[in-house]
């Protein structure tokens, strides 16, 4: 389980700026309000074709959660960090950048009449949401114009769309009389029993019954003989179900429960969606039914620039860096991992965290930083109940990594520094 280092010091009068030298800036004269510096230290020299991060949870919820390196697949995402992260700096190749983490939604189990996922999930915590379809509400069937039919009960139709059956005096369907279009939202191309069941009216000469739709889940009720002549149109509304959520969150914290809607035959968002921001796909649904969904941060992010200022590390064992918080929607509080690793890993069949050399804040790198932007502070690896050490256990690797390897990314000093520009 991820543990959380929430820390709380008292103002200082005068904060210490570590280690970041006005060499680079992204800046120019615009100069921001407030800003967060970050240095990173490690055993051996700073290795350009590594990869390095300071990972960033701006979500505001003051270390609930927040940024954990990824220890072992098979969901590595964006191959080197998992749990709530909503912005980073990487610095690689010679070069710092910032960007906007992005989550991607994948349906590892279909299930309950939901067959695909995708988009963005509001929610910045990674993990899986598990969909349990509950009761549905039947779309509405009403009736329209003239004909054979003088109201529509739904027993089981989930289609939505329009139904026209066209009709003589005496409630014979016309040849070729029942077409049906199906709604742009909720609707579907008819199943092969619900299509023969309109083929064999649409041949004419049948008369109209009560049960001539039952295949398509309708019951008619009809009008008095002789004043059956003309074209019904029924008119199916969508199919709604409610959904049970659980999201298990991919480590620390419990389970969260809660509750949405879907639509059957869509792939509209609810007003109340069970995943806010993706998009599910459905099919007719099915009560008791389940879907499993898997929220990854996607391998891409968005590139939001250069950090206002930072310094190279021309060979030394340190990165340094200043942040704008006006880029990451100016928080109140943040959450804060340093994850390095030697490999971005993308492959689904590495499962053994030895076949993973990284090392991030803490033992074993769950030890994320969590403090106010409101007040100037400096935190440090000091500050925490265990200081950064070196030669963690997550630093072992697969043979081919050496010892100068391993150097390069075992973090073993950091600090954050919080302070007013203007």
């Amino acid at each position: 389980m991820a543990t959380r280092m929430a820390v709380a010091l008292l103002l200082a009068a005068a904060v210490v700026v570590a280690g970041c030298a006005r060499t680079g800036t992204s800046g120019g004269a615009n100069i921001p309000e407030r800003v967060l510096s970050f240095t990173a230290t490690y055993r051996g020299p700073i290795s350009d074709v590594f990869f390095y991060f300071i990972a960033l949870d701006a979500d505001g919820d003051f270390g609930v959660d927040g940024p954990l390196p990824v220890a072992a697949g098979p969901y590595w995402g964006n191959g080197w960090g998992t749990g709530s992260i909503t912005h980073f700096v990487e610095y690689h190749q010679g070069q710092y950048d910032t960007f906007r983490a992005d989550r991607t939604a994948t349906l590892r189990q279909a299930g309950g009449g939901i067959t695909a996922a995708s988009g963005e999930p509001t929610k910045t915590d990674t993990g899986e949401y598990d969909l349990t379809i509950g009761a549905l509400t039947l779309g509405a069937a009403t009736v329209s114009g003239t004909g054979a039919i003088a109201s529509v009960t739904n027993q089981s139709d989930q289609n939505a769309g329009t139904l026209a059956v066209a009709t003589n005096a005496a409630g014979v369907v016309n040849a070729g009389g029942v077409t049906f279009t199906p709604a742009a939202d909720g609707g579907r191309a008819l199943t092969a029993t619900e299509q023969a069941a309109v083929d064999a009216l649409n041949a004419g000469g049948v008369t109209l019954a009560p049960n001539s739709l039952a295949a398509l889940g309708l019951q008619l009720t009809l009008r008095p003989a002789g004043s059956r002549a003309g074209t019904a149109t029924i008119t199916i509304a969508p199919t709604t179900a409610a959904v049970g959520v659980v999201f298990e969150p991919t480590r620390g914290g419990g389970s969260v429960t809660s509750a949405g809607t879907l639509t059957a035959n869509s792939s509209t968002p609810t007003a109340t969606p069970p995943i806010p921001g993706a998009t599910l796909t459905t099919q007719d649904l099915v009560t008791g039914g389940t879907a499993a969904i898997r929220v990854d941060l996607a391998t891409s992010a968005t590139l939001l620039g250069a950090p206002y200022e930072w310094t190279p590390p021309g060979g030394s064992r340190t990165l340094a860096a200043t942040i704008d918080l006006a880029t990451l929607g100016s928080p109140t509080n943040l959450s804060v991992n340093i994850i390095s690793s030697t490999d971005l890993i993308f492959d689904p069949t590495i499962t053994d965290p030895n076949e993973h050399c990284y090392d991030a804040i803490g033992p074993l790198g769950n030890d994320y930083v969590s403090f106010s932007t409101t007040q100037d502070r400096t935190i440090t690896s000091q500050d925490s109940l265990t200081p950064e050490g070196s030669g963690d256990p997550t630093l072992q690797g697969p043979p081919s990594r050496t010892q100068a390897d391993r150097d390069s990314v075992d973090l073993v000093d950091w600090s954050f520094t919080v302070r007013r520009l203007k």
